[in-house]
């Protein structure tokens, strides 16, 4: 029978038990849920984090020193809330109020909504980063949370796999490459390779133990690199290369034992030999075959650097306030300029100067190096193999960071933030503080508001002042255009600007549904706003011209020629897409359009196509005047361009084109042909079309059969194809053209037969010499080849 201390024991055993697991485990679901960055899953975390904090709130103060730091670190985000005429006026803000009519808010950032949801999740990160660091842990539960939390990444890894292999994902994972919960590859890399350099630290305590579990964790790695390469991740090869080799030799070094330098040599060769044995495509991308060459992906980053430099040049010290880069980096893109929109700056540390100016910069890396600090002694006995693993990755993910904006995804962040807070030297020589648990509650009261608040709002398309509240408007004004309530979308997304005044989205939106009002003047100005706010995307004046098109040609036209303008390379699309019913009906757009794409080769053709007759006659008279050598061509669009001509223009301008031009023959021998089967002349037709006409892809013959042998089993096989064409074969090398001729209008005259018997129809005409046959038989096979290309 149990004593009452028995019970309290094992209460308290219990306790902590579920303590340590949660603590553990919540950075591994954080990650599990897609990274946590869809505002549901972000909720979540908030809301187990806060029921954390309500419960075991932390009981110890950092000191003094790191209290002050971390605390003026939150500080920093809420100036963005002060007027913004304390700071330096940028000329950005101008621009938008000044110039373009967009109601901006008083405070310094443009979107304090926005930026009060970011607020709230820079509040958990630091509250999770209080918590973990200050555990009043025995080392063995250090060791226990460093295992859990390894194993669930492993656990990941495997599903990622599993995931990957079956060709299948969770709905909540968005990922382009189908691996791993990030939406960005790099971030899932990241989290692996953070994994793989304490689970190195795991086997290697369960290896000098003498205990067997070490092989299990060797399993664990094998999953890890192997799902690091399936990521084809650079960032997650470069963790884990470098975090082994700095974990292996300090290890080695400390121990300065010969066998164990050897040992850690030949772990981290083996690695390496795994990498480059199995890397593949994500070795690639480190342009190992050409190291003097940079690849695309690092100039546009380098591109991306100096324009968010400028941005940071041209905004307070303080920064622009969370939530704001991407709208306004848009309108400073110079030298980064391309297809895609950046939504980042591809550093942590550059998104974190621009959003909250240069003292958080120095402020983070103050703090960084005061927890790490925390560390030593590295003394054994003190869990150092464990502590030290966790550090380096800490340490590795920072400088990541560089590069990289792994930081600013919950799932990630959790996960670096609790490997710091564990890297400490425990027992801890902190002081208890009362305060701290006070204060901690208090937070854990607002996390928990905020965070109940938005797993319902973004799950129920609530309209919650911030994103969650932005992303619902935008949903539920897409519902209202469907249904034609113009004026419901009008309202919808007035409401959300009020939350978001930089997005252009909702701009569009409103802009849209107000040309359906007749809001003309309203329209222009949110279309002008939209473009100015999105100066990058074609489809934002492509859609502006749309909307235009049936009340205001004349706009329609002026917003598409922006549309060709921002497209690049895919300027024939955008322009093809322009060409409907309606714009080549309008008297006003059809003329337009009509001299936009005969002045421009690339888009002449995409012109051509959408009409014929008389219309089309008079089109290629403008572009052979404007071209008469058709020197702006190219060699595809040559031949594109004769196609169409053979099918729709007048054979004999194609011949006389054609007695100035020698060289054009090649483009031009289908429409030459028909000519000169319009005078009769088959035969000179038919001999263009196996001059010039492409090679027929005809059966392999895989046996070799006599005669009479494929006689007899074509008799028993009439319908068998391959027969069929064998006996052909056999049947024009022996001289029986007859024979052969009744053979390929055996399939030629049946529906479905494949197309190359009216081919075959053909060469037997043609060595018959009769020619008009010959040419009517090559022009069915074309018509039933036509059918398939398609």
């Amino acid at each position: 029978m149990q004593g009452p201390q028995s019970r309290d024991k094992q209460t308290v055993a219990a306790t902590r038990w579920i303590a340590n697991a949660t603590i553990a485990l919540l950075p591994v679901l954080a990650c599990f849920l897609g990274g946590a960055t869809q505002k549901w899953e972000e909720g979540l975390i908030i809301t187990l984090l806060s029921l954390y904090l309500l419960v075991r709130p932390p009981r110890f103060s950092l000191g003094a020193f790191t209290n002050v730091v971390l605390l003026i670190l939150f500080i920093l985000a809420p100036v963005a809330f002060f007027p913004a005429r304390w700071f330096f006026q940028p000329e950005w803000r101008a621009a938008l109020v000044n110039d373009f009519g967009i109601q901006l808010p008083s405070t310094l950032t443009p979107q304090p909504w926005i930026t009060l949801g970011c607020l709230i999740s820079f509040a958990a990160g630091l509250s999770w980063l209080y918590i973990v660091s200050t555990q009043d842990l025995e080392r063995r539960e250090v060791r226990f949370q460093l295992r859990l939390f390894t194993s669930g990444i492993a656990l990941l890894a495997a599903i990622s796999i599993a995931l990957h292999l079956a060709h299948t994902t969770f709905s909540f994972w968005h990922n382009e490459q189908n691996f791993g919960p990030f939406p960005n590859r790099n971030q899932t890399g990241a989290l692996f390779g953070l994994a793989a350099i304490v689970i190195l630290a795991c086997a290697q305590d369960d290896l000098r133990k003498r205990r067997k579990r070490w092989i299990v964790w060797i399993l664990a790695l094998v999953l890890i690199v192997a799902a690091i390469i399936l990521n084809f991740s650079r960032a997650g090869i470069a963790i884990l290369m470098a975090g082994s080799a700095f974990w292996l030799g300090a290890l080695a070094f400390r121990q300065r034992s010969p066998w164990r330098l050897a040992l850690g040599i030949s772990l981290f060769l083996l690695l390496l030999l795994t990498a480059l044995l199995l890397g593949g495509q994500t070795l690639e991308r480190f342009h190992l075959h050409d190291f003097g060459s940079t690849g695309i992906s690092s100039n546009l980053r380098g591109q991306i650097f100096h324009d968010t430099l400028r941005l940071i040049r041209n905004s307070p010290w303080c920064g622009i306030g969370f939530g704001n880069f991407g709208p306004i980096f848009a309108i400073f893109r110079d030298a980064s300029i391309g297809d895609a929109r950046a939504l980042h700056p591809e550093s942590d540390w550059l998104w974190l100067w621009t959003e909250l100016g240069w003292p958080a910069v120095v402020l983070m890396i103050v703090g960084i190096a005061l927890l790490a600090s925390r560390v030593f002694p590295l003394r054994a006995g003190t869990n150092q193999g464990y502590r030290l693993a966790a550090l380096i990755a800490a340490i590795l993910f920072a400088i990541d960071g560089i590069v990289d904006v792994s930081g600013h995804q919950m799932g990630t962040a959790f996960a670096v933030v609790f490997l710091l807070g564990l890297s400490a030297h425990r027992p801890l020589s902190l002081k208890r503080s009362r305060w701290t648990s006070i204060l901690f509650r208090f937070v854990g009261l607002v996390l928990l508001a905020a965070g109940l608040s938005l797993g319902i709002a973004a799950r129920g398309e609530k309209l919650l002042p911030g994103s969650v509240g932005v992303s619902s408007a935008k949903q539920l004004s897409a519902v209202a255009d469907t249904e034609l309530n113009f004026s419901e979308t009008v309202a919808l997304t007035t409401n959300a600007l009020r939350w978001a005044p930089l997005d252009w989205e909702l701009y569009l939106e409103r802009a849209i549904a107000e040309v359906e009002l007749k809001q003309t003047k309203n329209a222009v100005d949110d279309f002008r706003r939209a473009r100015f706010l999105e100066p990058i995307a074609y489809e934002v004046p492509l859609a502006e011209g749309n909307a235009w098109l049936p009340y205001d040609p004349v706009l329609a036209v002026a917003a598409w020629r922006e549309a060709l303008r921002r497209a690049g390379p895919l300027r024939p699309r955008v322009y093809a897409s322009m060409l409907s019913d309606a714009s080549l009906r309008s008297l006003e757009v059809s003329p337009i359009l009509e001299a936009i794409g005969l002045n421009e080769h690339d888009l002449a053709l995409p012109y051509l196509n959408r009409i014929s007759g008389a219309r089309f006659n008079r089109a290629l008279a403008q572009l052979l005047r404007n071209d008469p050598d058709l020197r702006s061509f190219g060699e595809t669009e040559k031949l594109a361009l004769f196609a169409f001509w053979s099918e729709r223009g007048d054979p004999e301008e194609i011949s006389r084109a054609v007695e100035q031009h020698p060289d054009w023959l090649r483009y031009a021998w289908l429409g030459m042909a028909k000519y000169k089967a319009s005078k009769n002349d088959f035969r000179a037709g038919y001999e263009l079309t196996q001059q010039y006409g492409e090679p027929v892809a005809l059966p392999r013959v895989a046996t070799n059969f006599s005669l009479q042998d494929l006689e007899k089993r074509f008799q028993a096989a009439p319908n068998n194809y391959a027969i069929g064409y064998e006996l052909y074969r056999a049947q024009m090398q022996n001289g029986r053209i007859d024979d052969a001729l009744v053979t390929a209008r055996h399939f030629s005259e049946r529906l479905n037969s494949p197309a190359y018997f009216h081919f075959l129809e053909a060469q037997c005409w043609a060595e018959k010499q009769n020619w008009e046959r010959a040419w009517n038989a090559w022009q069915a096979f074309q018509a039933a080849q036509a059918p398939a290309a398609k």
